[in-house]
C-alpha cells in the first residue's frame, strides 16, 4: 500500500511487516524519511519535523547528509558514497513528477538533459527499488557511476554487518563483523555474481536469531554489481547498492535501465530475516514457487567426461531403483568432448559416445519413468571448435591481442544479437530434437578482454535469450550454475528452478554452504547432492546416512558412481529417498529454523506451511565423551498442541519440544539423526 499526504507530498509504502516513508523537499529533491516497523500515515507530519529539527553539525560535512537523501548523486557539496555521478559536470536532479499506480510508486526527476526515474514497488515483506536514466538531450552523457539505489539504515548504537561469501568450493559462508567509521563495499566485477560474494548485505546492531532489528539490501543482478556500506564519524549509514563500476556512455535519446535493488527488514533478528527473504522468493520471484521439485540423478561425479550411452542407461536403471525421478546427463555428452580443451559451441552429440543421439537416450530414460535432462555451457567456446573458426570475432576480444583464456575457452559475447540468436535457436533445437526436459546451465569463466559496459549488455542478452527458450518451451525447467555458486542472484532465480550452490559436494563441507544458501534463498532452490566417499575434492571419508541427511535439507539428489555401491549402500540409499519424498514439500517449501546446539552440532528444522509436519535434522562432526547429549529445542511449533514422533510413536507437547527439547543421540564421527515429527489433531 502506498499512502501520498498532498499537502507535504510525503509518501508513506507499507508491506508485509515494514514501512518505508519518503518527501521531495521544497527545492524538489527526494529526501528519506523512514525505514523500518510501520507506520500510520499521520506519523509522515511527525517525520517531517523529525527531519527538519536535525543538527546542521560541521561545515566539513557533506549536504546534505547521505542519510537523508533518498538517492545520493555526485553534485554540490556532497563527499559520500554516490549512487550517481557524470563525468562533464554534476548531478543534481530536482523533482519533475510522480505517480501511484497501486503498490508501484515513481518519481521522476532531472537536472539538465540527464533525466533519472526511481522506482518503488512495495512486494510482500520486500520493498524493490529501481533506478532508469534517459538521455534527452542532443550530446552524449558519460556517466561514471550507475548504481540503482541508496538504502540509508537507521540510526543505532553500534552497526554489524552480515554477509555470505567465501570462495570456488566454499561459497556462502555466513559471517557477521562490527563496522566502524568508513566504507565496507562488496562487489564482483568478473561480469556474473561470482563466487566471492552473494550480491547481499544484512545491517544490525545487536541482533539475535530471534530478536532484533535487521536491516538488508540485494542486487536482483546476474552480471558485476556493488554494494557499499559507509558508517559516517557520528554513526550515521547509508547503503549504497546496483550494478557494478562502469563508465557507460549515454547517447542521445538513450534510456538505460538499472537492475533492481530488493530490501527486506526484519523487527524479528535474523530467523525473522530469513522467513522474510523466503516469502519473497516464493511470492514474487521464483519460477514454479509451490511446485516441488523432483528427486534427480546428475552423472558427472560418476563418469566425468566418459559419457557412454549403455552406461548412462544403466546408471539410470540404477537410479530409477533408488527413486530418482529426474536423470540428468553432465559434461562430456558432445562432440570433441574428452576434456575440457574442446567441444564447447559444438553442441552436437558425439557419435562414438551416443550413437543414436540425445533423443535416443531421452527416450529410454523416459521408458523408464524418469525425465530427461543435459548440461550446457551456452556462454563459453572452445577455440577448436567449428564455431570459433566460423565466428572468432563472436567472442571478447580486444582488437590488438588475442583473447584471454579461461578453462581453455573464451566468453562469447551475448550483447551481440547474433549470439543471442544463434544461442537460442541452438538450444531450442536442442531441447525439442532431443526430448530434453530440463537444461543444467553452467558458466566456467569470469568475463574478461570485455569493456567495462559489457557486463550490463552480457547479462540483459543472457536474460533474454534464456526468457525466449523458456516461452518456447513450456514445460522445460533449469539449473543455473556457474563453477557452483557464481550465478544465484535474484534475477537468474526468477527464472531458473535450481541452483547448484557448490561443486564441493563433501556433506561436512556443505553444511555451512547450505547454512549460508539458505539464510536468504529458498530450499527448494537449492540442488544437494550424496556423492561417493571419500569425495573426489575433499578426499574425506563420511558416512552415507550423513551425506543423506545433508542433502535432504535441500533439493535432493544423487551424484555417485551407483556401479561401485554395495547392495546394501543401495539399499539403504532408496530407504532415504523415499523418507525425503515423504518430507520433502516440508522441507522444500515449510519454514527452515536454524536450532542452536553445542559447538559441535548443527541443528535445523522444517515446519510445514500448515505446521502439520515437523523434519528435524541433527549433525556432528565428532561426538564427545565427555559432552552429553545436549537438548535440541525446536522452533516454530504450536506449543499448545501434541506431536508424534513418526518412528518411535512418542507423542509431545509443543511446550515440550521448544522450551525443553528433543534429545537425539548421535555416536562416532559424522553421526547424524532426522526425527519427524507429525501435528496431532
Amino acid at each position: 500500500m502506498i499512502y501520498r499526504d498532498e499537502p507535504s507530498g510525503a509518501y508513506l509504502l507499507t508491506g508485509d511487516g515494514f514501512g518505508y516513508a519518503l518527501a521531495v523537499g521544497p527545492d524538489g529533491s527526494p529526501r528519506h524519511l523512514h525505514w523500518g516497523g510501520p507506520l500510520d500515515p499521520a506519523d509522515l507530519a511527525r517525520l517531517l519535523d523529525d527531519a527538519g529539527a536535525a543538527r546542521v553539525g560541521s561545515n566539513t560535512w557533506s549536504r546534505p547528509r547521505a542519510h537523508t537523501e533518498e538517492l545520493v548523486t555526485a553534485g554540490g557539496a556532497r563527499f559520500d558514497d554516490h549512487a550517481v555521478a557524470l563525468a562533464e559536470a554534476p548531478f543534481d536532479p530536482r523533482l519533475v513528477g510522480s505517480e501511484v499506480d497501486g503498490d508501484r510508486l515513481t518519481i521522476r526527476l532531472a537536472d539538465g538533459t540527464l533525466a533519472v526515474t526511481l522506482r518503488y514497488e512495495v512486494r510482500g515483506p520486500a520493498l524493490v527499488r529501481g533506478l532508469e536514466l534517459h538521455n534527452a538531450g542532443d550530446e552524449p552523457v558519460t556517466v561514471t557511476r550507475a548504481a540503482s539505489a541508496t538504502w540509508p539504515v537507521p540510526w543505532q548504537v553500534g552497526y554489524h554487518a552480515t554477509t555470505l561469501g567465501g570462495g570456488y568450493a566454499a561459497e556462502t559462508t555466513l559471517r557477521r563483523v562490527p563496522l566502524g567509521p568508513g566504507k565496507l563495499v562488496l562487489e564482483s566485477r568478473r561480469g556474473l555474481p561470482g563466487h566471492a560474494f552473494q550480491p547481499w548485505l544484512a545491517i544490525d546492531d545487536d541482533a539475535g536469531e530471534e530478536h532484533g532489528d535487521v536491516w538488508s539490501v540485494a542486487v536482483a543482478h546476474g552480471g558485476s554489481w556493488r554494494i557499499a556500506a559507509e558508517l559516517s564519524g557520528d554513526g550515521h549509514l547509508h547503503v549504497t547498492a546496483g550494478a557494478g563500476d562502469a563508465v557507460l556512455r549515454l547517447a542521445p535519446g538513450e534510456r538505460l535501465t538499472l537492475p533492481d535493488t530488493v530490501g527486506v527488514y526484519s523487527p524479528a533478528g535474523r530467523a525473522g530475516l530469513t522467513h522474510r527473504w523466503h516469502d519473497y522468493e516464493r511470492g514474487h520471484v521464483l519460477a514454479r514457487p509451490h511446485e516441488v521439485r523432483p528427486v534427480l540423478y546428475n552423472s558427472w561425479e560418476s563418469t566425468f567426461f566418459a559419457v557412454d550411452h549403455d552406461e548412462q542407461v544403466a546408471l539410470a536403471r540404477q537410479a530409477r531403483e533408488l527413486g530418482v525421478e529426474l536423470f540428468v546427463v553432465d559434461d562430456g555428452w558432445f562432440t570433441d568432448r574428452d576434456d575440457e580443451r574442446g567441444g564447447l559451441g559444438d553442441w552436437r552429440a558425439d557419435p562414438a559416445k551416443l550413437p543414436g543421439g540425445v533423443a535416443a537416450l531421452a527416450d529410454e530414460v523416459h521408458a523408464l519413468g524418469m525425465r530427461f535432462g543435459l548440461w550446457v555451457e551456452p556462454e563459453s567456446v572452445n577455440p577448436s571448435t567449428d564455431l570459433y573458426r566460423d565466428h572468432p570475432d563472436w567472442v571478447y576480444r580486444w582488437p590488438d591481442r588475442e583473447p584471454t583464456a579461461i578453462r581453455h575457452s573464451h566468453g562469447l559475447d551475448f550483447g551481440n544479437p547474433a549470439v543471442r540468436g544463434w544461442a537460442f535457436e541452438t538450444l531450442h533445437a536442442l531441447v525439442r530434437d532431443g526430448h530434453v526436459d530440463y537444461l543444467k546451465w553452467d558458466l566456467n569463466r569470469s568475463l574478461t578482454d570485455a569493456p567495462a559496459t559489457a557486463s550490463h549488455r552480457h547479462e540483459t542478452g543472457f536474460r533474454e535469450v534464456v526468457d525466449r527458450l523458456r516461452a518456447a518451451n513450456p514445460d522445460l525447467w533449469l539449473e543455473t550454475c556457474a563453477s557452483g555458486g557464481g550465478r544465484a542472484d535474484l534475477a537468474t532465480l526468477s527464472r531458473f528452478e535450481f541452483a547448484w550452490p557448490s561443486d564441493n559436494t563433501d556433506a561436512f563441507e556443505r553444511l555451512g554452504i547450505q547454512d549460508g544458501y539458505a539464510f536468504v534463498h529458498s530450499p527448494q532452490t537449492m540442488s544437494c547432492w550424496v556423492t561417493d566417499s571419500p569425495g573426489y575434492l575433499s578426499k574425506r571419508p563420511v558416512p552415507l546416512a550423513f551425506r543423506c541427511h545433508v542433502a535432504m535439507t535441500g533439493t535432493l539428489g544423487i551424484g555417485g558412481r551407483l556401479a561401485d555401491w554395495t547392495e546394501a549402500e543401495l539399499a539403504e540409499a532408496g530407504a532415504h529417498v523415499a523418507r525425503y519424498k515423504q518430507i520433502r514439500e516440508t522441507v522444500q517449501l515449510g519454514r527452515r529454523h536454524r536450532l542452536r546446539t553445542d559447538p559441535d552440532r548443527t541443528a535445523v528444522c522444517h515446519v510445514a506451511r500448515d505446521g502439520g509436519q515437523v523434519a528435524v535434522f541433527v549433525f556432528a562432526r565428532t561426538v564427545r565423551q565427555s559432552h552429553l547429549d545436549p537438548p535440541i529445542r525446536l522452533r516454530g511449533l504450536d506449543p499448545g498442541a501434541r506431536y508424534r514422533d513418526d518412528a518411535t510413536n512418542t507423542t509431545y507437547t509443543g511446550a515440550f519440544l521448544t522450551h525443553h527439547g528433543l534429545r537425539p543421540v548421535l555416536a562416532g564421527d559424522y553421526a547424524s539423526a532426522l526425527v519427524v515429527l507429525s501435528r496431532l489433531a
